[in-house]
């Protein structure tokens, strides 16, 4: 009957709205909870690892970081300025999670853990280099770069657990993609990562004087 197709197409089309405005405020909270988890990682985190390594390093007490912060000083406008720094960053991660995450495969815990370390990782390398101050005065070495590189690794990972939930919640799951592309796709973030470790490791050997 003609009037059945309709009915059929109008019913479908009605019970579609519900399931885009679901994604859509999956989609946002995502977002919001990477500018969450950024506060927490850059505008904490990040604050209390310097004032560590500044304890550790009196010489670079005060020391105006590469980032243009005071190293182990805690001042209002700073931790704003941190605070407003990391909800930016973190949302802008959130935004490019929701572009990888149907890149995720295996299980949970792999799917978590290698997001958190393959993402942190390249994040660090712009944060742990070889032409500024940080990490010619912060001793010991390994600590001052552990310190930097766990924190996006952290955030990463906490994004990805936030954003887990939320889907569950909300009952609006990402399928992993499969097929060639997906594999492709997969393929160029590993080398990615593998130019990532390469840069850290460069770094650190001209920062420990491996190359001088």
């Amino acid at each position: 009957m003609p009037g059945a197709g309709r009915k059929t197409r109008r019913v479908t089309s009605t019970s579609e709205h519900p399931r885009a405005a679901s994604r859509m405020k999956a989609a946002a909270l995502i977002v919001l909870a990477g500018a969450g988890t950024g506060i927490v990682s850059v505008g904490l985190l990040s604050r209390l690892g310097m004032f560590l390594l500044a304890r550790l390093n009196p010489d670079a007490d005060g020391v105006t970081s590469d980032d243009g912060f005071e190293m182990g000083r805690f001042t209002l406008s700073g931790s704003l300025n941190l605070v407003v720094l990391g909800a930016l960053l973190g949302a802008v991660s959130g935004v490019l999670y929701l572009a990888l995450e149907r890149l995720r495969f295996g299980p949970e815990w792999f799917r978590t853990l290698s997001l958190g370390v393959g993402a942190g990782t390249v994040a660090a390398t712009q944060v742990v280099h070889a032409d500024g101050v940080d990490f010619h005065l912060l001793e010991p070495l390994w600590l001052a770069v552990a310190v930097f590189v766990a924190i996006p690794v952290l955030h990463v990972a906490a994004l990805d657990r936030a954003a887990v939930r939320v889907r569950v919640r909300r009952s609006v799951p990402v399928p992993a993609a499969s097929g060639t592309l997906a594999w492709l796709l997969r393929l160029a973030l590993a080398v990615l990562f593998a130019v990532a470790v390469a840069s850290l490791v460069g770094d650190l050997r001209t920062v420990s004087g491996g190359e001088g």
